[in-house]
């Protein structure tokens, strides 16, 4: 009888050794009595790949006030940046040219930072991201008016009144004078944004919202008795 069980019971691959009839030791020949024949034990196909995070085109976003502003200060300074670069290269050879580069640094690190913006909030990706995007926008468009402001009218009085540019060729003078004015629309368009930012942050602190996309979810209850199972929990 004990025999009997222990045939029933026969792990494949433990007779490996016993004669020409032991079998391989990888398991690769199962037999109907095999713990890893039963249905019960078979391997469970690996579950399909799921998006992390699903991207969208939501272009009406452009259509809003904050989406339309956005879009027009990043044309604004990336009209900035190519009338600096066609009239002036890097400005190191231009009199006043640290006017010249602040502008430049102004309107380059607006385009950056308002186009990051401008495509998470079109991708939806902020959604994502557990931060408070109203105080974000105000500080980065607090930051583009004040540099594209002070860029754009150190420019625009170096062009007109400052004697270095007396004798400055009229087509380096228009670039010039155009680049400022594209740096002053946009600083006036920044601080649109900054002035909605911080009105929609102030709102949302008074209503006592979360400034997160996400609230906390309160921890399950831990069991009521102690597994005394000796397998790690999944």
């Amino acid at each position: 009888m004990l025999r009997v069980w222990e045939q029933d019971f026969e792990i494949a691959g433990s007779g490996c050794g016993a004669g020409a009839g032991g079998r391989s030791p990888a398991g690769t020949e199962l037999t109907e009595r095999s713990w890893d024949s039963h249905a019960h034990y078979s391997r469970a196909p690996p579950p399909r790949p799921r998006a992390l995070a699903p991207l969208y085109c939501r272009l009406r976003h452009l259509l809003t006030p904050r989406g339309a502003a956005s879009l027009l200060l990043l044309v604004c300074c990336g009209g900035a940046c190519c009338c600096v670069w066609a009239g002036a290269g890097r400005g190191a050879r231009l009199p006043l040219g640290a006017r010249v580069r602040l502008l430049l640094l102004a309107a380059l690190s607006s385009l950056l930072l308002h186009a990051a913006l401008l495509a998470l909030h079109v991708s939806r990706l902020h959604r994502l991201l557990p931060l408070a995007w109203d105080s974000v926008g105000a500080a980065t468009s607090a930051w583009s008016a004040g540099s594209l402001a002070l860029g754009g009218a150190l420019t625009l009085h170096a062009v007109l009144a400052a004697p270095e540019y007396r004798w400055a060729p009229a087509p380096l003078a228009r670039l010039l004078l155009a680049a400022a004015a594209l740096a002053l629309s946009g600083a006036l368009l920044a601080l649109a944004l900054a002035l909605g930012g911080a009105r929609g942050w102030l709102r949302r602190r008074a209503a006592g919202a979360p400034g997160a996309a996400y609230r906390a979810v309160p921890a399950a209850p831990g069991p009521a008795v102690a597994s005394t199972s000796r397998d790690d929990p999944l």
